[in-house]
């Protein structure tokens, strides 16, 4: 069981003897423990709209958004009084505020207050264009989670995947919850396993674009235009950053079997890291840089390895568990993702970082390409669960996955971004 710990001189909030009582902002910060499924009761108020006549219209869009973002965060258990449907544990926070539109023009007073002493723990103003008012209001969610616990939430990420219509795999981009997709390849061929930059100014992926074999590009989102990293002969696959940006791990079969190799991130200085008749695929950086887990064969079938940096001292971490890939690396370091092969396709599993304690986290269907959100507590994935390829996410809580948004295009391979 994961353990919440209140942090709030022993109490979540008391009535005496501190600062909220006198208006001011109160300190109050949850430290999380590996383990619970227990999400804080927290109620959403509408924004109070003021000015201009269209102020009501988005500021009821905006509430609805709120919410989400905070039920999305595995932090909060969200109740919106605005929705009779709505219910809950009584509530411990309260959120609101003002939403003030004049001209082009938006202010979205925040606030997030105990319950029901309703006394201010977070007040803050955010301003920019009407035009950007969903941003405004993800600001002011990952605010609400980084005082509770310490650390932002994620609904100022985005998520790259892949589209698939036919025979053709596009690049694609969206917001966190779904928002402003926004396709970035039209190259009538297929493109595969996108990773962010650290800065997450770059994607990296593999493309057969022009009619060749599969080479390693780049792209910055913002102006869609691709440039080579590796296009050596035979496979050029399995592109990430490592935790600084300087390198590059990825499977090349330039010496006639695939390989894990280390570019350095303009894709030159080829490093190559396994020597061995098996297949060695999929690599990922852990956090420090240090150690690079991957799929190898060389075991008789494909399991969880990890290495040091430089190649050296391999082992494997997976024993009980069928055909494994896909493996991935917590951000917080302690635990990493992979999928194992089951009759229906593939269940999603999370383990210790050693290899130990591994558990699975998703079933039911086929389920592929795991990929962690900057914050450790979510995995985004694909699956056909209810038919066509799709993109979900899953809270490691307990709660059923639930199912992003991508305008009913079949998705795939998704990534996603560190925060802004």
């Amino acid at each position: 069981m994961r353990r919440l710990t209140l942090l709030f001189a022993g109490l979540l909030l008391l009535p005496a003897s501190i600062g909220a009582a006198q208006g001011d902002p109160a300190e109050v910060k949850l430290e999380w423990k590996s383990g619970s499924t227990a999400r804080l009761p927290l109620r959403c108020e509408p924004f109070a709209p003021v000015g201009d006549r269209d102020a009501r219209t988005t500021s009821v869009q905006g509430d609805e958004v709120l919410a989400a973002d905070l039920a999305g965060s595995a932090v909060f258990q969200v109740v919106k009084t605005w929705d009779p449907t709505s219910s809950g544990s009584t509530p411990q926070f309260v959120t609101g505020g003002k939403w003030t539109v004049r001209g082009t023009q938006l202010k979205l007073s925040g606030e997030l207050r105990d319950f029901p002493g309703r006394r201010p723990i977070l007040v803050k103003e955010y301003s920019g264009p009407v035009a950007d008012w969903r941003g405004l209001v993800h600001r002011f969610a990952d605010d609400i989670v980084l005082q509770l616990t310490g650390e932002p939430g994620v609904a100022g990420t985005r998520i790259a995947f892949v589209s698939r219509a036919g025979r053709d795999m596009e690049l694609c981009v969206m917001d966190f919850d779904g928002h402003g997709l926004t396709q970035l390849t039209n190259d009538r061929s297929i493109a595969r396993s996108p990773n962010w930059s650290p800065d997450g100014s770059l994607l990296i992926f593999t493309s057969y674009r022009g009619g060749t074999g599969p080479q390693l590009w780049v792209m910055n989102p913002a102006n869609r235009k691709p440039f080579p990293i590796s296009t050596r002969s035979g496979i050029n696959t399995s592109g990430i950053y490592s935790p600084d940006g300087q390198r590059i791990a990825c499977t090349l079969s330039q010496d006639g079997n695939s390989e894990i190799y280390v570019l350095d991130a303009r894709g030159g200085s080829p490093q190559r890291l396994t020597n061995n008749r098996s297949v060695d695929t999929s690599p990922c950086w852990s956090p420090t840089g240090r150690e690079i887990t991957f799929t190898s064969g060389r075991s008789g079938n494909p399991q969880i390895y990890v290495m040091d940096s430089d190649g050296g001292n391999p082992r494997r971490l997976t024993y009980d568990v069928d055909y494994t890939d896909s493996p991935m690396w917590s951000p917080k370091g302690d635990r990493i993702a992979f999928v194992s092969r089951t009759g229906a396709g593939f269940d999603l599993y999370v383990c210790r970082s050693d290899g130990t304690g591994a558990q699975r986290v998703v079933s039911g269907g086929s389920n592929e390409n795991p990929h962690w959100a900057p914050d450790g507590r979510h995995l985004v994935f694909s699956s056909n669960r209810d038919g066509a390829l799709a993109l979900y996410v899953t809270d490691l809580d307990g709660t059923p996955p639930r199912k992003l948004e991508t305008g009913g295009r079949k998705a795939l391979s998704p990534a996603w971004s560190p925060r802004h």
